[in-house]
C-alpha cells in the first residue's frame, strides 16, 4: 500500500463496483481519517491513461457517504468517465487549518490533507490526471471556493451548492460560532475572535477572496427557503437557506464586478439534499466541460 512521509494507506476495500473506500493515517490532521473513491466504467489502477477528477466536499455534521446515498453521483462517475473523490472534511472541520486542537486533539490541517496528501495519492496511486474540479454543499461549497480562491488554477471549476461563502456578513460569524458549540467544538479553536482575530477571518472568506476566483469557472447555487413541492420537511431546512442563501447572491455580485461572472442557479429550495441534487443534475454539463477540457 501507498505510504510516504505524509500520508499512508492503511486499509483499502472495495464494498461495490466501481468503489473504493481508503482509510488514511494523515499526518495534516494528525489522525486516521478516509476517502471513497468513485471510479468510471474502464478504470483500473493499472492503466496507462488517467482520468479527470471531481473533489465532492460534503457539509457539516456529515461524512463522504452522504454523496452515496442522497445523490446518483456513482452512476455519473460510472457513465461520464470521471474520477470522483470524496474526502472526509471532519463534522466541522470547515476546510480550514486550526489554530489549536479540536474536540479529538490533534491541530488539524484540511487544506493540506485535501490538496497535498489526498492529491498526491490520487494521482500517483489512483490514476487520477492534473485536470480537477472541485465541489461542495453547505460547509463543503464553503470548502469547494475558498479551495480555488486560495490555489488558483488548481482546478479547473468550482461549484457550491448553498454554500456559506461569506462568512463575515452580518449574523453568520454568530451562526457559526453556535454550530460550532452544538457539534462540541470552539472558535477559539478555528479562526479566533471575529475582531481580534479579523485578518485570519478575511483570508478564509470567499468573498473577501473572490481575486483569486478569477479565471477559474465558478457555479453559485442557492434557493430562496422555499421548498420545492414534493421534497420532504427538514429540520431547519427553510430557515437556514433564508441565512445561507444570500451570501451566493453577494459573492455572484462581487465577481461580476471583477468581470468574472459566475454561472448562477438561484430560485426555490431549502438547505437539504433534495435541492442539492437538482443542483447537482444542473451543474454536471458546467462540470464535465470543465474536466474534459485539454487541462495545464
Amino acid at each position: 500500500m501507498y505510504t510516504d512521509d505524509e500520508i499512508e494507506v492503511t486499509a483499502e476495500t472495495s464494498p461495490s463496483p466501481n468503489r473504493i473506500d481508503l482509510r488514511l493515517g494523515s499526518r495534516a490532521l494528525g489522525r486516521t481519517t478516509s476517502a471513497l473513491l468513485l471510479t468510471p466504467r474502464d478504470w483500473s489502477p493499472d492503466s496507462r491513461r488517467t482520468w479527470p477528477v471531481l473533489y465532492l466536499l460534503h457539509g457539516g455534521d456529515d461524512g463522504p457517504e452522504c454523496w452515496l446515498t442522497r445523490t446518483d453521483i456513482a452512476r455519473r462517475a460510472f457513465e461520464d468517465d470521471v474520477l470522483v473523490v470524496l474526502p472526509d472534511g471532519g463534522r466541522a472541520g470547515f476546510y480550514t487549518r486550526w489554530r489549536a486542537p479540536d474536540q479529538f486533539g490533534t491541530t488539524p490541517d484540511w487544506p493540506r490533507f485535501h490538496l497535498v496528501e489526498l492529491r498526491n495519492l490520487v494521482e500517483r496511486w489512483y490514476r487520477g490526471s492534473e485536470v480537477r474540479a472541485v465541489a461542495g454543499v453547505s460547509m463543503g461549497g464553503y470548502g469547494a471556493l475558498v479551495y480555488a480562491a486560495g490555489n488558483p488554477g488548481l482546478f479547473a471549476a468550482a461549484a457550491s451548492y448553498s454554500g456559506m461563502v461569506h462568512t463575515t456578513r452580518p449574523g453568520t460569524p454568530l451562526l457559526l460560532r453556535r454550530y460550532l458549540h452544538t457539534v462540541g467544538e470552539r472558535m477559539s479553536a478555528m479562526w479566533g475572535s471575529r475582531w481580534i482575530g479579523r485578518d485570519r477571518w478575511l483570508r478564509n472568506d470567499p468573498y473577501h477572496l473572490a481575486d483569486g476566483l478569477v479565471g477559474t469557472p465558478v457555479y453559485l447555487a442557492a434557493g430562496d427557503g422555499n421548498r420545492v413541492r414534493g421534497d420532504p420537511p427538514a429540520p431547519g431546512d427553510r430557515l437556514l437557506e433564508r441565512i445561507v442563501g444570500p451570501a451566493s447572491h453577494d459573492l455572484a455580485r462581487r465577481l461580476a464586478s471583477l468581470s468574472w461572472p459566475a454561472t448562477t442557479s438561484f430560485g426555490q429550495g431549502t438547505h437539504d439534499w433534495p435541492s442539492w441534487q437538482r443542483e447537482l443534475a444542473r451543474s454536471w454539463p458546467f462540470l464535465l466541460d470543465a474536466l474534459r477540457s485539454p487541462g495545464p
